[in-house]
């Protein structure tokens, strides 16, 4: 789950979809989570059940108008089955659909705390209409979250990536730093000192002391963010590099909770000058005016 996910929420007392909400952050892994499971087994076990578990933020809660009930779903018992199927069909099993038949002609929803709900289904449920995504709903400039995404996932063209975690963050950039760092001696770099700003890197090539920008992602990317020093300095100065490092590999020790960062591939642009035609702006200072209303 990544932040702009939407999440309808299901009352098991009142048997309805009561409304929605959207993820505000990442997700976090909880070493001990204590919880009851509900179900015939869990109702079976001599108290609550502890292990590791996860937990997202969420917020804006916004209630149905109409709340779908089971009584008011089973007219849509065969659209919704059919529905299934074709999904089924296409993307094969499981596709952790919500809602089943039950005893032929009964609808009951499916016994987990998470279930997917397809996006075709706002198509078959009117109720629920006003939680659809819409096209302006989509926070396009909004960075991409790297916590927990496959390895080595594609990040959309042109989007952005972060990290939240703030030991992964370190890991990813002293990861890309000790590939910079090792392709300069590579080719005879001397005397590297590590800076920060408004570049990472200055090492001596061949008499010549360059400036070095690093960028590092677990994801593959063809897009990175800078800084308005980072944007004056590499316009304003020769000798200046770009260093991505993407695809770098990381993994977490269960025991200390310290990232191990490894693997990465390297690419240089070599006397890097940022055009503006690349250049897109992600916000803006507005002075405020002297007098208000």
């Amino acid at each position: 789950m990544q932040p702009g996910d939407r999440v309808l929420h299901w009352s098991s007392p009142r048997r309805t979809v009561v409304g929605w909400s959207d993820v505000v952050g990442v997700t976090t892994t909880v070493p001990e989570y204590t919880w009851q499971p509900r179900g015939l087994s869990g109702r079976a076990l001599s108290g609550p059940r502890t292990g590791e578990g996860w937990v997202v933020p969420i917020g804006g809660f916004r209630a149905f108008r109409t709340q779908p009930t089971l009584t008011s779903l089973l007219p849509l018992l065969d659209d919704l089955m059919g529905m299934k199927e074709i999904l089924e069909s296409k993307y094969g099993e499981p596709i952790y659909f919500p809602f089943y038949r039950y005893a032929g002609a009964q609808i009951r929803t499916q016994q987990a705390y998470f279930v997917k709900f397809p996006v075709e289904l706002f198509d078959v449920i009117p109720d629920v209409s006003a939680a659809r995504l819409r096209a302006d709903d989509q926070m396009e400039d909004v960075d991409i979250v790297e916590d927990f995404q496959p390895r080595g996932k594609s990040a959309p063209s042109g989007r952005t990536t972060r990290v939240q975690d703030p030991k992964l963050r370190v890991a990813i950039e002293h990861r890309a730093l000790d590939v910079a760092l090792d392709y300069y001696r590579r080719i005879g770099g001397r005397d590297p000192k590590e800076l920060g700003k408004a570049y990472d890197l200055a090492v001596n090539v061949d008499g010549v002391e360059r400036h070095c920008e690093v960028k590092g992602s677990s994801m593959l990317i063809d897009c990175v963010e800078l800084t308005i020093n980072e944007v004056a300095h590499g316009s304003r100065r020769d000798n200046v590099d770009l260093i991505v490092v993407d695809g770098i590999e990381a993994s977490r020790d269960r025991s200390t909770g310290e990232i191990l960062a490894s693997g990465g591939s390297m690419r240089i642009w070599t006397n890097w000058t940022p055009e503006k035609e690349a250049l897109t702006a992600r916000r803006f200072s507005s002075t405020l005016p002297l007098s208000c209303d």
